[in-house]
């Protein structure tokens, strides 16, 4: 016993701990880039419009906040059949159906569990948690959710924003996204005028 308590009060070898915190460093790079590059491979790709923005919200870095038109605020109204008996603070799943040969997403459902049917032409698309309240039930038509997927900034270029900025504040900017069957979205491609200006790459 003696020996195993010397033993295991050595210090271990800085060079075996840094072994092991770069192979587990790297795992956990290879995990986070493989999950992206599957939903920009196969995911279900649909077009969302954004949305102006307060002109005096400047861009921070090199990123530019996006909010989109149809799925950044969302009538209560489509939670209505599914909302809780208490309040509750939960990811919502938003139905978007693909229309027209843009396949421009429109909201028809919300819901708090991930549907269990696929209509043809819809993705579904789960948000970061927000607060539901039971009280709210009644006026639900009256009531709006502010939602967010995580694809509400883009990275660019150094000094290439304030084109985006101006064309999204008119209303000219739009973005594919590709979504997968667990509801998380990637931004695949930024659009102005329908024409592509950004196009992310699987690697």
């Amino acid at each position: 016993m003696t020996a195993i308590s010397q033993m295991l009060r050595r210090d271990i070898n800085p060079f075996i701990a840094a072994m092991i915190c770069a192979i587990v460093l790297i795992g956990m790079l290879g995990v986070m880039i493989g999950g992206r590059v599957a939903i920009l491979r196969n995911g279900f790709e649909v077009v969302l419009k954004a949305a102006p923005v307060d002109p005096r919200d400047l861009m921070r870095g090199d990123y530019v906040e996006l909010r989109y038109e149809d799925i950044s605020m969302v009538n209560g109204a489509l939670l209505a059949a599914d909302w809780p008996k208490e309040d509750t603070y939960a990811q919502l799943w938003l139905t978007l159906e693909r229309s027209g040969e843009d396949r421009l997403g429109k909201p028809s459902a919300l819901s708090l569990r991930q549907p269990d049917y696929r209509l043809p032409g819809a993705v579904y698309l789960k948000s970061k948690p927000v607060m539901v309240y039971a009280d709210d039930r009644e006026r639900a038509g009256e009531v709006m959710f502010p939602l967010r997927f995580g694809i509400e900034r883009y990275y660019v270029p150094e000094g290439e924003g304030l084109e985006i900025e101006s064309a999204r504040n008119d209303g000219r900017t739009t973005v594919a996204v590709r979504i997968s069957q667990s509801g998380k979205a990637q931004i695949a491609r930024l659009m102005i005028d329908g024409e592509t200006l950004y196009s992310e790459p699987l690697y």
